[in-house]
């Protein structure tokens, strides 16, 4: 399937470089910019406008920033900031684009730390805020939300300091849209692939 498209190459990658020479990636800390994959996965049943049917969103490309923080071999803090956004329908009815800004944290263990290739899982945590929706008969106010879930992620790198980065994430999130008809809760429970440069600095 599409939406599972990008779990699998990065197993595929995992699969291909884990072979690679054993070398200790003893790099402090890593600035990384990546292009991201963002596909919501839930599919709720809602009543809107007085329309009843399920709400799924399209997937779109958003763009991420940040840097992680490596307190040991194994142990990094990561930080970053994505923008993105998704265009949601009810059935066949366009509800309209929700626009979305998240803050994330990862807590990275890295089970394969090489200089060749690193590969880390993580528990995450992610703060997302969101714009109102502007609808043909109402504006949908969208509060602000936690959500939380796993990621795995990896780098090639070249050389001590350059690398390509990859990985995906699933978050568990669910949203409250504010309407003239009364609140409506929507499950988006992203899954975020992306794939861009990362620059490594820094001893240990």
């Amino acid at each position: 399937m599409l939406r599972t498209r990008a779990a699998i190459l990065a197993l595929i990658a995992v699969a291909g470089f884990a072979s690679a020479p054993v070398m200790a990636q003893d790099n402090s800390f890593k600035f990384f910019v990546t292009a991201n994959w963002i596909s919501p996965l839930a599919e709720d049943d809602i009543t809107f406008e007085g329309v009843s049917d399920s709400i799924q969103g399209s997937d779109e490309f958003g763009y991420e920033a940040g840097f992680e923080w490596r307190l040991n071999k194994i142990i990094g803090i990561e930080g970053s900031y994505m923008l993105g956004s998704n265009n949601f329908e009810l059935g066949s009815t366009d509800i309209g684009e929700l626009d979305q800004q998240t803050i994330t944290a990862a807590l990275n263990v890295h089970i394969l730390p090489t200089t060749f290739f690193d590969l880390w899982i993580a528990p995450v945590a992610s703060w997302y805020t969101f714009d109102d929706i502007d609808t043909p008969g109402d504006t949908v106010e969208v509060g602000s939300e936690w959500g939380y879930g796993a990621a795995v992620g990896f780098d090639i790198g070249f050389g001590k300091t350059f690398a390509i980065t990859g990985g995906v994430r699933y978050i568990k999130l669910d949203v409250t849209g504010d309407t003239s008809g009364g609140d409506i809760d929507v499950g988006i429970d992203p899954l975020i692939a992306r794939a861009g440069i990362a620059f490594r600095f820094g001893s240990r």
